[in-house]
């Protein structure tokens, strides 16, 4: 296998428009399934893309629609469309017992064929600039999109992967800490190689379920071990708000733990009342808006992660159309940040009193690996207080007060 990878200063996938034709002068390879090499080029200060990589959200036109008679039927939609392609990945598995697949979606040649696709695409458009002062590789730049269901319907995305009895609840619940990343790749080298997309972003389709915790915890891109900074570690906690939609660095360190959420507050969620003479398809779909839903897309730019590939056309016709709303746009013109949008209201706190009974200390596993851990002190109180109203609290500890147990950590990609 050859690999031809660029990075910059940042560990980011690289390209520089100067290099678009080989030193033979034939065109550069196109990344495709079957040719084994992934090229990314370097590039310099001068033209490097301007993405905003802070942690920030948005509310957007779901949000808009989720107030009009639509609502709850595109959410029915929506979340058929979820189990769907929870239902391809589990497919994937049984194939080839590998990890779950991810969906991939190029930044410009293909037209979206379903409506997750189009969403998909919007959101990739949406975080890459559209100027010529913004330079990437189209044959190689686009986004992977997958979706993430809680609890995971019976045949759901890690369905085949479960322990049983002994598989632990933020898993069931939630999402362990991890680092976005091309997994195979990972694989391949054995472990050590961590290339991340350039966002990674979160859209809730759903009120419901635990929040998002986003910690500027990194890994070296070459090594895999933890990079310890001489800053403070940054974070969000977001919690869902039905259209709200996150974006973050993707290098950084994330989850979704259930345990941020009160005790029973996510059963009290997912239980609903039968109504007596309601029938089995009536059930489910009371069922199914009793869930945390969300479309999880990672946004690569001059890399397309090995075996990530479009979604499969057999089973194209059971997704909901690309038209499902007419020319549907997921964000509006002026954008509704978390600055200016109640429901996205973020509160900041400075977590520098370790004694403090407001602060308590939370211990989640990372990823899937049995023995590595993550500590954090945690103003939980606080945390929980934001979860009716769908709000953010922004959070700084000072440095060394996050305990990361490993030096190479997490191998499980979620959302």
């Amino acid at each position: 296998m050859e690999l031809n990878l660029h990075l910059d200063e940042n560990g980011r996938t690289t390209y520089n428009p100067s290099c678009d034709v080989v030193p033979d002068g034939s065109d550069v390879i196109n990344h495709n399934d079957e040719h084994p090499s992934k090229r990314a080029r370097t590039t310099d200060s001068k033209q490097e893309t301007q993405l905003d990589y802070s942690s920030r959200t948005t509310m957007t036109n779901l949000h808009r629609e989720s107030e009009e008679a639509i609502d709850p039927l595109l959410f029915d939609y929506l979340v058929s469309d979820a189990i769907i392609c929870l239902h391809a990945c589990r497919a994937k598995i049984a194939d080839c017992a590998l990890l779950p697949r991810t969906f991939w979606i190029p930044a410009q040649g293909m037209e979206p064929r379903c409506f997750l696709e189009k969403l998909a695409l919007q959101i990739f458009h949406r975080h890459v600039p559209q100027s010529s002062k913004c330079y990437y590789d189209i044959n190689t730049s686009g986004a992977e999109w997958w979706v993430q269901i809680r609890p995971s319907p019976p045949a759901g995305r890690y369905s085949m992967l479960a322990n049983g009895d002994t598989d632990d609840e933020i898993t069931k619940s939630g999402i362990s800490f991890h680092w976005d990343k091309d997994e195979d790749l990972r694989l391949l080298c054995g472990g050590s190689m961590y290339i991340h997309p350039h966002l990674s972003t979160v859209t809730y389709l759903c009120d419901i379920g635990s929040p998002t915790m986003v910690l500027s915890k990194r890994v070296h891109p070459m090594t895999g071990e933890n990079v310890a900074g001489e800053e403070d570690t940054t974070g969000l906690v977001c919690w869902p708000k039905r259209g709200k939609h996150l974006s973050f660095d993707g290098r950084f360190l994330h989850a979704a733990p259930s345990d941020l959420m009160e005790n029973g507050m996510f059963v009290r969620q997912c239980t609903f009342d039968v109504s007596e003479g309601m029938s089995d398809k009536e059930k489910k779909i009371v069922e199914r808006r009793h869930r945390r839903v969300t479309l999880l897309v990672n946004v690569w730019m001059n890399y397309k992660p090995f075996n990530v590939n479009p979604f499969p056309d057999s089973m194209l016709n059971s997704l909901s159309r690309v038209d499902l709303l007419g020319d549907f746009q997921l964000f509006a013109d002026e954008e509704c940040t978390d600055t200016k949008d109640a429901n996205a209201h973020t509160e900041e706190i400075t977590v520098d009193d370790i004694g403090s009974a407001a602060i308590i200390r939370m211990t989640w596993p990372m990823g899937s690996c049995d023995d590595d851990q993550i500590e954090i002190p945690v103003p939980i109180e606080t945390i929980r207080l934001q979860a009716l109203s769908g709000s953010n609290i922004k959070l700084t500890w000072k440095k060394d007060m996050i305990n990361l147990s490993a030096k190479k950590v997490g191998s499980l990609k979620n959302g």
